[in-house]
């Protein structure tokens, strides 16, 4: 039950060719890169700027993307510069607490439930994950100009001159991508806009510790503002533009001490950046475009009211990821990828709402409505549960806990000790079950070990023990005694009796486009 070896590519790319061109080395493209490379597929990464961008900008991701991280082998990198992330606190503009959000709850993905970062270090691990899969090249300098699709491949050229043929092309170029721009690939507004002015505090040796919350978010109708932590040696502040504000002269360091002054000064903090930013609600109409595809900000934009925009992006590469990989090793027709968009645009716009419903109440600025909806927080006695939408195609409709996230269990094999299942399992379609197979399960979970790398997990049986009961009481309490996990950790379908589990493995191969 150990990793297997990662498959070689069925492609074969001529000498200027590759699987994947990826186009833009930010988190995204970089976790893309690092998965695909992983599995043993040429890819190309070219990134127009002449080095990695060293400002940070996104600052939160939840335990579904350090689940991610895990797969990559660089969870215990990203743990050490990443600080879980307790509370999110609604303010009054006086700086009392409102309302209090706990972070605490138990994740399935069995990490802590959120953290924050300085993004510069959180690349610098991925970036180590990409350098360490040898058929894995990462090009500065390298700007797309133009790209023009065969039949079955991409031609790329770039600034320089340089040309680039590739199986698929894949944007990760960010929200002005020209990727989507060149293929024409029309884009949704979802009706969100605001400026705000970013800072980026770094402490100062000796300075005294802030005391402000995980993240703020101040409710005055005068200026909306939020603070909070980026990990444990920064801290961010973002501003409303406000009428009558001139952007430029809100970026200027005297403008900016002004607004930092009531927490802190210039000889407690160096601020390493202050931008304004537009805030937007986008999404493209679709995420593939024949033998291009869309990810992260190139595919969806949304305001950062729930701290998703990045991790969105990399649930796109895990999903694309495998999706790719299929396609790529010749296990799947290519109408595969036409899941892609079905399965991550609905997620996203579900992200995209419910971030411009809480950036909402965070901007109003009529004083009124603003003093009512502070009032209707502050009296409300139940704590809304952690918004985690389901995606919206992949599998089997109407089955329990299916499209939503699964479980990671730590699992004991022959006597050994405890480990998160994914370490024990590696990536690939992983099939649990509380029961035994009969002769015609066992005969199916074979037909898909070979297609696909299935692998299949009888709980207690012998030499697989699950240390306490995570997947165990989430089956039960669902009244399932089966449950098949897609390599993105989202539930394909389950089965309620051992005479369905042949049915359910079934259904994934019709699903899956199988060859």
């Amino acid at each position: 039950m150990l990793a297997d070896e990662p498959r070689t590519s069925t492609i074969t790319p001529d000498a200027g060719g590759v699987d994947v061109l990826i186009i833009g080395y930010g988190p995204v493209g970089q976790t893309l890169a690092a998965l695909l490379g992983a599995s043993g597929h040429r890819v190309l990464v070219c990134e127009r700027r002449v080095g990695r961008y060293e400002t940070p900008r996104a600052g939160h991701f939840d335990h579904e993307i350090m689940r991610v991280f895990q797969s990559l082998g660089i969870a215990d990198d990203v743990r050490r510069i990443a600080e879980p992330a307790r509370v999110y606190e609604f303010l009054d503009p006086d700086g009392s607490v409102i309302s209090r959000l706990p972070r605490d709850w138990s994740a399935p993905s069995g990490w802590d439930a959120s953290y924050h970062f300085y993004q510069p270090e959180l690349e610098d691990a991925l970036d180590a994950a990409v350098r360490g899969a040898s058929t894995v090249d990462v090009r500065f300098g390298a700007e797309l100009v133009d790209l023009r699709q065969g039949v079955d491949h991409v031609v790329v050229t770039l600034a320089d001159g340089g040309v680039v043929t590739a199986r698929y092309v894949v944007g990760a170029d960010g929200a002005n991508s020209a990727v989507r721009t060149l293929c024409g690939i029309p884009t949704k507004d979802l009706g969100f806009r605001g400026d705000w002015l970013v800072v980026d505090v770094r402490p100062r040796p000796g300075a005294p510790t802030l005391d402000i919350p995980d993240t703020g978010q101040v409710l005055d109708p005068a200026r909306p503002n939020h603070m909070g932590r980026v990990a444990q040696r920064y801290f961010r502040w973002e501003f409303m533009l406000v009428e009558g504000d001139d952007p430029t002269e809100m970026v200027k360091p005297e403008r900016v001490r002004e607004l930092l002054r009531p927490w802190i000064g210039p000889q407690e903090g160096e601020v390493i950046r202050q931008t304004v930013y537009q805030f937007r609600s986008i999404v493209a109409d679709t995420f593939r475009h024949r033998s291009v595809l869309l990810a992260g900000d190139a595919a969806h934009v949304m305001p950062p009211f729930l701290g998703q925009g990045m991790s969105s992006g990399i649930r796109d590469a895990a999903t694309l990821g495998w999706m790719l990989d299929l396609v790529l090793t010749g296990a799947a027709d290519p109408k595969l990828l036409d899941l892609y968009t079905l399965s991550r645009r609905p997620q996203v716009i579900d992200y995209i709402e419910e971030s411009v419903r809480v950036g909402t109440v965070v901007c109003e600025t009529d004083p009124v409505r603003a003093a009512q909806r502070r009032e209707e927080m502050r009296s409300a006695t139940e704590l809304p549960p952690p918004f985690e939408p389901p995606v919206g195609a992949g599998f089997r409709d109407g089955q329990p806990l299916a499209g939503h996230l699964a479980v990671q269990p730590y699992l004991c094999t022959s006597g050994g000790k405890a480990e998160r299942s994914d370490d024990v399992l590696g990536r690939g379609f992983t099939l649990f079950s509380l029961v035994e197979p009969d002769a015609a399960t066992t005969a199916a979970v074979s037909e898909l070990e070979r297609a696909i790398g299935l692998r299949s997990v009888v709980v207690g049986a012998e030499g697989v023990q699950e240390e306490g009961e995570t997947l165990s009481d989430w089956l039960k309490e669902s009244g399932v005694v089966a449950v098949l996990v897609r390599p993105d950790f989202y539930v394909f379908g389950t089965a309620t009796g051992l005479s369905e589990v042949v049915g359910l493995l079934a259904s994934l191969r019709a699903s899956l486009s199988l060859v």
